[in-house]
């Protein structure tokens, strides 16, 4: 009974701090979007700017750097990667691929080997021309004008295979 009276209390210390204790090789690092942490896919360039060791090989990571012209790879997730400068900072601009999905993504900063910092990117869904509404369907469905096309480039064709046929028999 003495020894699980005291056995209890260790163990809660010993989670404590495993759980709040910082990464080895960590370094303190932060990490900011100008104009604002919200972008649109395919929209206009947006900054990151991070702070972190001086001198750093560093890597920014996050899915929605998916597609990034130049873009890296970081443990198979998208990155850009850098070395900061003797200050310790580092700035690029970037536009989010059309392609990446409307959602909240998660953005790491890793500097020197450890995790810097963490903050969050929402991107909103790609518009073709931003503020303007997409005009309701009307009209045939796809599918059926491209087989009445197919259907017109044969008639073509045969047309065409007729005409070459009956100049060859007046040529003769």
């Amino acid at each position: 009974m003495r020894r699980s009276m005291f056995l209890f209390p260790l163990l809660a210390i010993a989670a404590g701090a495993l759980l709040f204790a910082p990464a080895a090789g960590a370094q303190p690092g932060s990490i900011s979007f100008d104009p604002s942490s919200t972008v649109r896919a395919g929209g206009g360039k947006t900054f990151f700017n991070v702070k972190c060791e001086a001198n750093a090989p560093s890597f920014l990571l996050s899915h929605a750097f998916a597609n990034q012209p130049g873009g890296s790879e970081f443990a198979g997730v998208p990155a850009f990667s850098f070395t900061t400068s003797p200050s310790g900072t580092f700035g690029q601009g970037f536009t989010v691929d059309p392609s990446v999905p409307a959602g909240t993504y998660s953005v790491s900063l890793r500097c020197g080997g450890g995790l810097a910092a963490t903050t969050t990117l929402t991107v909103l869904a790609f518009e073709l021309h931003p503020g303007v509404q997409p005009l309701p369907r009307t009209g045939a469905r796809d599918d059926e004008m491209a087989g009445v096309g197919a259907i017109a480039l044969a008639a073509g064709a045969a047309l065409l295979a007729m005409s070459r046929r009956r100049a060859r028999s007046r040529a003769t």
